[in-house]
């Protein structure tokens, strides 16, 4: 847990508890002779005696609850806010993730015992009424928490830098999550933000400790989960305003430790096989790629260049005009697109270490499939 997410737990926890001894218990005391003053978080205070719980008293009741929660709400995130930039990338994104698991669960702890109380209030002491929760409770709903915590996350954890002109988000590359096991079963993190290709795992995490024979796990929408097998860790320092972080060259678990024989032949038809004696080795792709997705690859590329070592910047400009005469063309073939795309990311993948060459490198695995 983050030193941000451990605060955050004792805080929460002990407002919860305030609210139940200080606001929640008092309006059990409005129907008696003495007036009691219950705090109405805007300023002034609610002022009631010798009345019972009852129309504009339990109006005023569910207004304020709600009108507290999400003010509540605001303050927590003020004070993250506050306190994240004292942190490095990864560590905000975890604090942000702990953030929005923390605060739902007190929002939803708050709404249920002012729901609960509100029943009770309305009884006579032996018969009480159905709970029912007529609040709209805006700004402090599950989805209204996620919106806040992806907002700061776009803020304070993407990381931007000027290439050529042109910003580049590298945190937004982060779409996967990962967890990385240690080679002996020890799960060390989970939900670590990574772009995630075939051999190739980008992450901002600098402090994981990464060693070869470690494993990365990353579960599909399908429930099913890939397991990764580090190769080489892969850490990169920071230059500029991109921090330091993790290019780790990786395997399937399931593929071949050796490289296996490749047999070269011409095949027509999306689903031509290939037998060589004994073991089927053939596979068949039927591609999918459509010009309108190679085309704004494309203009993505020409906006990165800039930020390419210069034998890269030269060697990828045949092949971006390949790709562009070829989608412009009145019949573009799906095979040589798929080729020149695979022979531009073998162009970027030259580029060890840099970082524009390896988002490059995963957005064409991407849209190649791996």
């Amino acid at each position: 847990m983050t030193p941000i997410g451990a605060r955050l737990v004792v805080m929460l926890s002990d407002e919860r508890q305030r609210m139940a001894n200080e606001w929640f218990c008092k309006w059990h005391y409005i129907s008696g002779s003495m007036p009691v003053e219950i705090e109405s978080f805007n300023g002034r205070p609610i002022r009631y005696g010798g009345i019972r719980y009852t129309g504009v008293p339990q109006t005023i009741y569910r207004q304020t609850i709600q009108h507290y929660l999400a003010k509540k709400i605001c303050e927590v995130f003020y004070g993250i806010e506050d306190e994240i930039l004292r942190y490095p990338f990864a560590i905000r994104d975890q604090a942000l993730s702990e953030a929005k698991s923390f605060i739902t669960d007190f929002a939803q702890q708050i709404r249920h015992e002012a729901v609960e109380k509100d029943r009770i209030l309305q009884g006579d002491g032996f018969k009480f009424p159905q709970r029912q929760d007529i609040g709209e409770w805006v700004g402090s709903q599950p989805q209204d928490i996620a919106a806040r915590v992806d907002q700061l996350r776009r803020i304070y954890c993407d990381v931007m830098s000027e290439v050529g002109g042109n910003n580049m988000v590298f945190g937004s590359m982060a779409k996967d999550k990962v967890t990385l096991v240690k080679h002996s079963g020890e799960v060390i993190r989970k939900d670590i933000p990574a772009s995630v290709s075939s051999h190739q795992i980008t992450m901002f995490a600098a402090d994981l400790p990464i060693e070869v024979g470690d494993h990365f796990l990353r579960e599909l929408p399908s429930k099913l989960v890939e397991d990764f097998i580090v190769v080489d860790p892969g850490y990169h320092s920071g230059v500029a305003s991109i921090p330091p972080h993790f290019q780790t060259k990786v395997r399937r678990s399931d593929a071949p430790v050796a490289t296996p024989q490749t047999v070269i032949a011409t095949f027509h038809g999306a689903n031509s096989r290939l037998n060589i004696n004994s073991v089927d080795n053939s596979f068949n792709v039927a591609s999918d790629i459509t010009p309108a997705q190679v085309k704004d690859l494309v203009a993505q590329i020409r906006a990165a260049a800039p930020g390419l070592p210069a034998a890269q910047r030269s060697g990828i400009e045949s092949s971006l005009a390949e790709l562009e005469s070829e989608v412009n063309s009145a019949t573009p073939s799906a095979s040589k697109l798929r080729a020149t795309l695979v022979s531009l990311r073998s162009v970027v993948e030259g580029a060890s270490g840099n970082l524009v060459a390896a988002g490059i490198g995963s957005l064409i695995s991407k849209l190649l499939g791996g």
